[in-house]
Protein backbone atom coordinates (compact mmCIF):
# COMPACT_ATOMS: atom_id res chain seq x y z
CA UNK A 1 0.00 0.00 0.00
CA UNK A 2 1.30 3.63 -1.01
CA UNK A 3 1.92 5.99 1.94
CA UNK A 4 -0.18 8.79 2.33
CA UNK A 5 1.21 12.39 2.01
CA UNK A 6 0.12 14.84 4.32
CA UNK A 7 1.70 18.01 4.73
CA UNK A 8 3.66 19.16 7.65
CA UNK A 9 1.43 21.48 10.02
CA UNK A 10 4.16 23.89 12.18
CA UNK A 11 1.47 24.48 15.10
CA UNK A 12 1.01 20.54 15.58
CA UNK A 13 4.70 19.34 14.91
CA UNK A 14 6.21 19.91 18.12
CA UNK A 15 2.45 20.73 20.57
CA UNK A 16 3.87 17.11 22.02
CA UNK A 17 6.96 18.86 23.66
CA UNK A 18 6.16 18.37 27.33
CA UNK A 19 7.17 22.83 28.05
CA UNK A 20 4.32 23.61 25.63
CA UNK A 21 1.75 21.26 26.91
CA UNK A 22 2.58 22.41 30.51
CA UNK A 23 1.67 26.11 29.18
CA UNK A 24 -1.11 25.08 27.96
CA UNK A 25 -2.49 23.92 31.05
CA UNK A 26 -1.10 26.88 33.12
CA UNK A 27 -4.46 28.75 34.67
CA UNK A 28 -4.34 31.94 34.28
CA UNK A 29 -4.60 33.30 38.17
CA UNK A 30 -2.32 36.63 37.78
CA UNK A 31 1.31 36.78 37.37
CA UNK A 32 3.72 33.51 38.31
CA UNK A 33 7.03 34.03 39.71
CA UNK A 34 7.88 32.24 36.40
CA UNK A 35 6.18 35.63 34.70
CA UNK A 36 8.05 37.75 36.84
CA UNK A 37 11.60 36.44 36.55
CA UNK A 38 10.61 36.44 32.18
CA UNK A 39 9.25 39.91 32.77
CA UNK A 40 12.38 40.96 34.81
CA UNK A 41 14.71 39.47 32.07
CA UNK A 42 13.12 41.20 29.23
CA UNK A 43 13.72 44.53 30.80
CA UNK A 44 17.84 44.10 30.33
CA UNK A 45 19.91 44.34 28.10
CA UNK A 46 20.66 41.17 27.95
CA UNK A 47 17.89 40.42 26.82
CA UNK A 48 17.98 43.21 23.70
CA UNK A 49 21.49 41.74 23.11
CA UNK A 50 20.28 38.13 23.29
CA UNK A 51 16.75 39.06 20.89
CA UNK A 52 18.91 40.84 18.48
CA UNK A 53 20.85 37.62 18.27
CA UNK A 54 18.10 35.23 17.90
CA UNK A 55 16.96 38.06 15.13
CA UNK A 56 20.23 37.49 13.40
CA UNK A 57 20.02 33.82 13.16
CA UNK A 58 16.34 33.76 12.08
CA UNK A 59 17.24 36.25 8.98
CA UNK A 60 20.14 33.60 8.45
CA UNK A 61 17.70 31.02 8.29
CA UNK A 62 15.52 32.73 5.86
CA UNK A 63 18.88 33.08 3.38
CA UNK A 64 19.20 29.26 3.54
CA UNK A 65 17.09 28.19 0.94
CA UNK A 66 18.15 31.60 -1.28
CA UNK A 67 21.88 29.85 -0.91
CA UNK A 68 20.55 26.63 -1.70
CA UNK A 69 18.97 27.98 -4.89
CA UNK A 70 21.92 29.98 -6.35
CA UNK A 71 24.02 27.21 -5.93
CA UNK A 72 21.62 24.40 -8.18
CA UNK A 73 19.54 22.39 -5.34
CA UNK A 74 16.71 20.67 -6.85
CA UNK A 75 13.34 20.67 -5.29
CA UNK A 76 13.30 18.26 -3.01
CA UNK A 77 15.79 19.64 -0.87
CA UNK A 78 14.19 23.29 -0.98
CA UNK A 79 10.97 21.88 0.14
CA UNK A 80 12.90 19.99 2.67
CA UNK A 81 14.60 22.77 4.22
CA UNK A 82 11.69 25.02 3.75
CA UNK A 83 9.99 22.83 6.08
CA UNK A 84 13.01 22.18 8.84
CA UNK A 85 13.73 26.17 8.52
CA UNK A 86 9.64 26.92 9.12
CA UNK A 87 9.49 24.50 12.10
CA UNK A 88 12.95 26.03 13.34
CA UNK A 89 11.38 29.22 13.50
CA UNK A 90 8.21 28.47 14.79
CA UNK A 91 10.09 26.91 18.05
CA UNK A 92 12.68 30.71 18.14
CA UNK A 93 9.15 32.25 17.91
CA UNK A 94 7.55 30.43 20.82
CA UNK A 95 10.58 30.71 23.21
CA UNK A 96 10.62 34.69 22.55
CA UNK A 97 6.95 35.62 22.81
CA UNK A 98 7.02 33.69 26.06
CA UNK A 99 9.35 35.70 27.25
CA UNK A 100 7.76 39.10 25.88
CA UNK A 101 4.32 37.73 27.22
CA UNK A 102 5.33 37.40 30.33
CA UNK A 103 7.02 41.52 29.97
CA UNK A 104 3.69 42.33 28.82
CA UNK A 105 1.23 41.00 31.36
CA UNK A 106 3.34 42.21 34.24
CA UNK A 107 3.21 45.62 32.50
CA UNK A 108 -0.52 45.21 32.38
CA UNK A 109 -0.87 44.18 35.43
CA UNK A 110 1.36 47.08 36.97
CA UNK A 111 -0.57 49.54 34.98
CA UNK A 112 -4.30 47.87 36.55
CA UNK A 113 -2.52 48.26 39.81
CA UNK A 114 -1.70 51.88 39.46
CA UNK A 115 -5.17 52.80 38.49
Amino acid sequence: MAKKKQAIKPGKSFSGIPAFIKEKEVEVKGISDEEKKLASMAQTSGWYILKGFINEVIENLNDLNETAISQGAGLKEIGQNTVVINLAKGVIKKIVDKVEDAKEACETVGEKAGK
